[in-house]
Formats: structure tokens, sequence, C-alpha cells
């Protein structure tokens, strides 16, 4: 009858003479077996899913033809491809084994239970891959060794654990990798060695391996794409290979043990540190070793390092202090600190060594002491609007760290008011600014003015933005024969004015309330303006040194913006020279009278020259925006 149990007394070799009925589901053996035997099963026994082998003894065998590349096979060793692919959900191995073979039961989908024998010394590479019903594994205490890949792919097993006094030494590479559901693992205490990969893809959050007090080694890459919170090391660990927590991007927290000598390449790139990262013992930063680690904002380099690799911290844009204890300033690899801004980051070291890190590439472009810009409330390097913005905050009860409100009290009465918002646009006013760099495509924009000699008129300043702002600055160049006479903030907006050494009207405008300005091509200042004879046919207004502040307290530049003013009584010429630029679809279109040439720049700051000829010239852009500058004059179109 198919599918019933069979009981077999059998003899190495002899088994398939012993089973005839290769429908059976159940199948319990005792005696001894061998290679021949094994494979016999794989082959003929489609149905069975149980086994036990539990008093089977398994002999030497040699083939005389070679399976699965091999002829000779070890006594009390599972075979190579033993059970591979089989339906078994339930197998008892032999008392007696000490090795389970290579992919002896890989790609066994519906196995469930293992009854391990206690003399089990090692699992062989791949021995379990794949066995994706399989949800819990104990290991005997005298298992030596876990191979490459035994259970990768395992994806419903949630614990891999020891029995007490385990012997594990090595966890191989990938031996864990891509188990999902794998949340507990206990390696005991005389693990050595955990492989390359060999958690990668698991679904650990908090690694704790303290109690593993041999460990001396992590391989490459043990625990990428994890969703890993927390990493406790055990001092014992000497070796932390590349790209061990590789964007980890929840691990917020890693104890390294105080013995790791290197961090290596791409070790915490990309996690969410966010503590105190302790490095203590650390000698050497290897390329990219915390690159992106943006959140963590105290690193202390400890006197042990002697090298910090490229880009090694790159990217930490959170960083808001550096302290470094070598008195020997450690040597780099190129842009170490690339996107970070370094200007604004106070850097600590042995008050001896201080002349050899200001001295030194890239050290030197660090906050030395608390030598910040007075005014600079935020601490970006600048005195700007956005330092206004967050005095406004204080003000209204926003705590900010301590370096922050040290620094807010610009006017030193030990006391954030009003006064040190007055303080800073003083210093605003009165300070030399470069050209703005054009950091985002929003813009400060004037229409065109027609104006008539002894005529006064009210112009709008307008906003076309994407982001939230809710202050702004920025330089007001009139021409001459225009004079300013009356300028406004829209709604409850203040309106702060000064006349600067280059003569343009420096103007601020912020709110105590900092309601956001709201619609794209929003009035935000109204100017008062009046001409007189000395105003040309043609001339320019033009809008410089703009910037703009978000609720973070971060100034955006801006680029410059020109408008045209016309003086109306010479309307005839100028319309005779007229330029015109416009957009049609995906197409830009320049008008000129003469043969010439025009710039047009990407908001990026790329800048291509346009060559012209009399009449309309057209040219195809991808979306995006432009400025395109063309005899004097500035206007800026969007593609979209």
């Amino acid at each position: 009858m198919r599918g019933h149990a069979l009981e077999v007394a059998n003899t190495a070799g002899n088994l398939s003479s012993q089973v005839t009925d290769l429908g059976i589901t159940s199948l319990k053996i005792t005696g001894t077996m061998n290679a021949q035997d094994f494979f016999f099963i794989a082959q003929n026994l489609p149905e069975l899913t149980t086994i036990d082998l539990t008093q089977v003894t398994v002999k030497a065998c040699n083939l005389t033809e070679p399976h699965y590349w091999c002829q000779d096979f070890a006594a009390d060793e599972l075979p190579v491809g033993a059970f591979g692919d089989m339906k078994l959900t339930t197998v008892s191995l032999p008392e007696g084994l000490k090795s389970i073979g290579k992919a002896a039961f890989a790609g066994c989908t519906h196995l469930t239970a293992i009854t391990w024998p206690a003399t089990l010394d090692s699992i062989g590479d791949f021995a379990f891959a794949g066995c994706s019903s399989l949800t819990a594994v104990t290991l005997p205490a005298n298992v030596r060794i876990v191979g490459n890949g035994a259970f990768m792919r395992c994806t419903a097993l949630k614990s891999l654990t020891v029995e007490a006094s385990s012997r594990l030494a090595r966890l191989e590479a990938t031996a864990l990798m891509d188990c999902p559901a794998l949340t507990t693992i206990s390696l005991g205490s005389a693990v050595k060695v955990m492989g390359e990969r060999a958690l990668a893809g698991s679904g650990i959050k908090n690694l704790d391996l303290t109690t593993s007090k041999n460990l001396t080694t992590v391989g490459d890459w043990v625990m990428v794409k994890t969703p890993v919170t927390s990493v406790k090391l055990p001092p014992s660990v000497t070796s932390l290979g590349d790209g061990a927590f590789l964007y980890g991007t929840q691990l917020e927290e890693i104890k390294l043990g105080g013995k790791v000598a290197r961090l290596s390449d791409y070790t915490l790139a990309g996690t969410a540190l966010s503590g105190n990262l302790d490095l203590t013992g650390v000698a050497a930063l290897g390329d990219y070793a915390l690159y992106n680690v943006s959140q963590l904002s105290v690193v202390e380099l400890p006197a042990t390092v002697t090298w910090i690799g490229a880009r090694a911290m790159a990217g930490m844009t959170g960083m808001t202090s550096l302290t470094s204890q070598a008195s020997q300033v450690p040597a780099l690899g190129e842009n170490v600190w690339a996107g970070v801004n370094q200007s604004v980051i106070p850097l600590t070291v042995p008050t001896g060594s201080v002349e050899l890190y200001k001295a030194a590439d890239q050290w030197k472009e660090f906050l030395f002491g608390e030598s910040w810009i007075r005014g600079d409330v935020n601490g970006d390097g600048e005195v700007n609007i956005a330092d206004v913005n967050i005095l406004v905050n204080i003000i209204q009860g926003y705590m900010a760290d301590a370096a922050t409100m040290q620094r807010a009290d610009v006017n030193e009465d030990n006391e954030i008011n009003i006064t040190d918002i007055n303080t800073v646009i003083y210093i605003i006013m009165n300070t030399h600014y470069a050209p703005a760099v054009a950091d985002v495509n929003d813009l400060l924009r004037l229409d065109d003015v027609t104006i008539n000699p002894g005529q006064e008129m009210e112009l709008l300043i307008k906003l076309d933005h994407a982001g939230d702002y809710s202050a702004l600055q920025c330089d007001i160049i009139l021409p001459q024969g225009l004079s300013l006479v009356t300028s406004k903030g829209m709604r409850n907006y203040v309106t702060e004015e000064q006349v600067v050494e280059s003569g343009a009207v420096r103007t601020v405008l912020y709110s105590m309330e900092q309601p956001k300005f709201d619609d794209e091509g929003d009035a935000v200042i109204s100017l008062t303006v009046r001409a007189d004879n000395a105003l040309a046919v043609e001339s320019e207004i033009v809008l410089s040194n703009v910037m703009l502040t978000d609720d973070n307290h971060v100034g955006w530049h801006v680029p410059d913006y020109t408008a045209r003013v016309t003086n109306s009584t010479g309307v005839e010429d100028l319309t005779a020279n007229a330029d015109r630029v416009w957009i049609e679809g995906s197409t830009l279109c320049i008008e000129t009278l003469t043969d010439g040439e025009a710039r047009l720049a990407v908001i990026n700051g790329m800048v291509t020259d346009l060559a012209l000829g009399t009449g309309v010239n057209r040219f195809e852009l991808e979306p995006g925006f432009y400025v395109v500058v063309l005899n004097g004059k500035t206007y800026k179109i969007s593609i979209r």
C-alpha cells in the first residue's frame, strides 16, 4: 500500500533491495548506511516526509562514478546533497553523526523539525540553504563550525541558538544571509569568527554579542540590509570588516568594545547613529567609514587616531563639534569632510597642537576655539536674515542648544530680546557681501518699469518660490535718476532698510509672527520711487545679495534679478533696439536686431554661450530653470 510507514534493518549499500514501495511517506532505518543508500533515497522516494536515522551508523564509501563531483565519502558524515530538494518535514539524524555534508538538505522547503545528535561537530556549506519552513534551530554544544551559507535563505527562521557550553567557533560567510524573520541569535562564548555577510539581510534589530567573549573577527558586510538599531560588541573584537553595518539606516547606537584598531572602509556609512560614538582604541578610520552619518552631532577622535581615509566623514551634515585628542595631526585621505560646513564647526585639539592643526590641510578649515562671528546666531559662518529668524523663535520661547543660545546674545547683555535682533540687522546693513550664489530655483523679481521724470510710482517686488520661507534680505540697486521714497513690507512684515557703501538700499524683511510667504508670485515688498531728469532712456533696477530663510533657520541664496527701467520720453529709441526673450513649449526664443552672443546659465552653475543671428533664434532645452544674459540684461526662464 502506497503512503505507509516502513522500518528496515539495513546493511550499508543494500537499501535499494530493502525498499520496494517507492511511495512511502515515512521511513525508519536501523543498522548501517553509506552514501549509496542516501542517494537511493533522494532519487527514488519522492513522497518521503519523515525519516528516522537515530539508530544508523554511517559507513565510509567509495563510488565507482562521481556523485556531486565526489567519489570518496567519509564515515559518520551525511554525504553531500543527501536529501536535497526532498519533501521531508521531520528528520532525526544518526546519534553518532559528526558532520553534515554540503547542501545535504538544501531546498527542503517543507522541513520543520530536526533532531540533532550530540556528537555533531560541523554543518557543511549550504547544508540547510533554502529550507524555508524551518522556524527555529538549537545547535548541540559540540558543533564547532557552521559553514558558508549553511542556513542561507531560511526565510521563516526566527531564532538560532546554541546549547550551554557550546564549542561553536566559526559562523562562516553568508551562514544566515537573507533570513528576514531571524530576530534572535545566540552564538555562545566560544565563537571567534563571524564571516562575511553572515547576517546580511536578516531581521535582527538588537545585536548583542557581549556574551561571545572570544569573538575577535566580524567579517565584511556582516549586517548589510538589516533593520538593526543597536549593536554591542565584546572587548575581544579586534577586527571589524569593510561595510560591516553599511547603510544600516535604523542603526542608532553601536558599542565597539574598545579594541577595534581600524574602523574599516564603509563600516558605518549611511547609518542613523545619533548618540555618543565611542572610538576608544581606534587608530584609523577607513575610506567612507562614517560617510553620510548625518545625525551624529558630537564627534570625538581619541589620541590613538593617526589616519582618516578618503571621505571618511563626508556628508556628516549634522556635526556640531569635533574633538581630536591626538597631539600629532592625523594624516588624511582626500575630501575627508566633503559636504560638511567645517567653518562653523568648532574643533577642539590639545593646547600645544592648535597651531599644527591650523596649518594642516583640511583641518585648518574648522572653527578653532569659540571664535564665531558676532551675529552669526545659527552658526553657519554668515550673518544674514536666517539669524534674525532664529532670534525671533528664541524670543518666542524656542530653546536651542547651549552654543546657539550663547551666540544669540549678540549684544552680550545676558538677555535675548529685540535689541539682539536690532544688532544683527545693524551688522547685516554694514557688512560687505560677495555676489550671491544660486542655491535654489526660487526668485525675487520686479516687473519692468516705465516712468517719466518727475513721476512717483509704486513698485511691487514679488517672490516666485517653491519652498516655504518666512523672511528675506536683498540689496536694491537703483539707477541714477531714480530715488527711493518709501518701502514697506506687505501684510504685517517689518521692513528695515539702509543705504550701504555701494549705494544699494539693503533691505531686511521679517515678522515676529513669522508667517510664511503664501502664493507663487506674492508681492512681498512695496517700493515708492521718484524719477528725475537724470534718468537715462534705458536703465536697470537690480535685486542683488538676495537671501531667503526657512523655518530651519537656513539661509538660501537665489540669483540676482534685473528689471528694465524705461524713461517714456525715449520709448521710440528704446523700441528700435529692443531684445526679446520668451518660451514656446520647450524652446527658448531670443529675438535681437543684431548678430551677437547670449550666455545661458543653468541654476546649478553650468554656463553655455549661445551664438545669435539677427531675428528670432530658437534653442531646445531640457526641463529646468535657466538664466539668460543678453546685452547686459538678465532673464530668468523656466522649462516645464
